[in-house]
């Protein structure tokens, strides 16, 4: 379907729409190409629905210090009593690259459903315009391409106004081939071959189990995979685990812990390694979140979401060598999510931010954002 409208129909339409401008006599020497699309159109249909979706997304934000940019990453919170970290008087920014536009196929085969998805957004890392985020085929219990990895989860996504959420996450999208099997009285298996860690030629190597019910869902996933950074090779691995409960009259708990060694997966954590006089040394994140969210309306919704991330020195690390990297990272998300029509939601959030480095230095800081 493309918009509610068969795919048949479209083309067909086109097509005729196309002959009739051209007039009669173009018509009849167009008659022998119009059947061929018909004939084509025929081949081609088998079924095949087309759907186009996505978002646009306007944020407008009032930092108390610095410009954040596009999300508060306390990972990177200016510190106190550091000259020109900060502009104590305040910045107002406002950005809507993180819109996106969706294409999705679903085609009838002997084999069960088709479906393809391609999806950018415009809120790409460096100078590109464009972000691929998704492009991958789903048939049967087997996916191909590039989505989510299945160290993400759904079931415990803080439903926030900032488009990365509390710090303590994992989500991450990469390029796999991936299996799931129902295992029977809610219980789901994933397996998944993914793109191999920075500087390896090793694919990293995937598992999930979930449980879901109608009181709400357990996840838990891990990874393994290997680095490799100046010739030397290192075991990584990221193991999480997550939990939702619908606890009553629209009111929603969640909660997650992630631990990861030899990797920057968790966000506002560590980058998981460190060479030190030419030695790579691997280091352990922690993190996690927690939060609730309530339904006070059809059309009104809040939440509050706390978020922590904690990265310990490498072992053998010189402590000044590590001095000046971060801790211990937290956030605070409190919203209000206001939907007028089905279609749109506006949101009013505040966000505040805190980190801390080895050495004993803070910095914190503070977001209102509308979007």
């Amino acid at each position: 379907m493309v918009r509610g409208v068969p795919l048949r129909a479209a083309l067909l339409g086109a097509g005729a729409a196309f002959v009739l401008a051209l007039g009669p006599a173009s018509a009849q020497d167009m008659k022998a190409e119009v059947d061929a699309l018909k004939k084509r159109v025929a081949e081609l249909e088998s079924g095949t629905s087309v759907a186009i979706s996505g978002y646009v997304k306007g944020d407008f934000y009032f930092d108390n210090r610095d410009d954040r940019g596009t999300t508060l990453n306390a990972a990177s919170i200016p510190l106190d009593g550091v000259e020109n970290a900060a502009d104590d008087d305040g910045s107002f920014g406002a950005h809507a690259k993180q819109s996106r536009l969706r294409l999705s196929t679903s085609s009838d085969t002997d084999f069960g459903a088709l479906r393809t998805v391609f999806e950018t957004d415009f809120n790409p890392y460096g100078d590109a315009l464009l972000r691929l985020r998704h492009a991958h085929g789903v048939l049967g219990p087997v996916l191909a391409g590039r989505a989510c990895s299945i160290i993400s989860e759904e079931d415990t996504a803080a439903d926030t106004v900032d488009f990365d959420g509390p710090v303590g996450t994992i989500w991450t999208i990469q390029e796999q081939i991936r299996l799931s099997l129902p295992l029977g009285e809610g219980f789901t298996g994933q397996m998944a071959v993914e793109k191999s860690y920075s500087g390896n030629d090793v694919p990293k190597f995937l598992a999930a189990l979930r449980y879901r019910a109608g009181w709400g869902a357990v996840n838990l996933t891990g990874s393994v995979g290997q680095i490799n950074e100046g010739g030397q090779t290192e075991t990584a691995h990221v193991l999480h685990a997550g939990a939702t409960f619908n606890v009553a009259n629209g009111t929603k708990a969640m909660a997650t812990f992630s631990m990861s060694r030899g990797l920057g997966l968790i966000f506002g954590g560590g980058p998981g390694t460190k060479m030190v006089d030419g030695e790579l040394k691997t280091q352990e994140t922690m993190g996690g979140i927690a939060g609730v969210s309530h339904g006070w309306s059809d059309s009104i919704r809040s939440g509050v979401y706390f978020g922590w991330a904690q990265t310990d020195t490498a072992d053998g690390v010189p402590a000044a060598a590590a001095a000046d990297d971060n801790k211990a990272v937290q956030t605070l998300h409190a919203n209000v999510i206001w939907s007028p029509v089905a279609a749109a939601n506006i949101g009013f959030e505040l966000i505040h931010g805190r980190r801390e480095t080895n050495a004993g230095a803070e910095g914190e800081a503070t977001r209102f954002q509308i979007g």
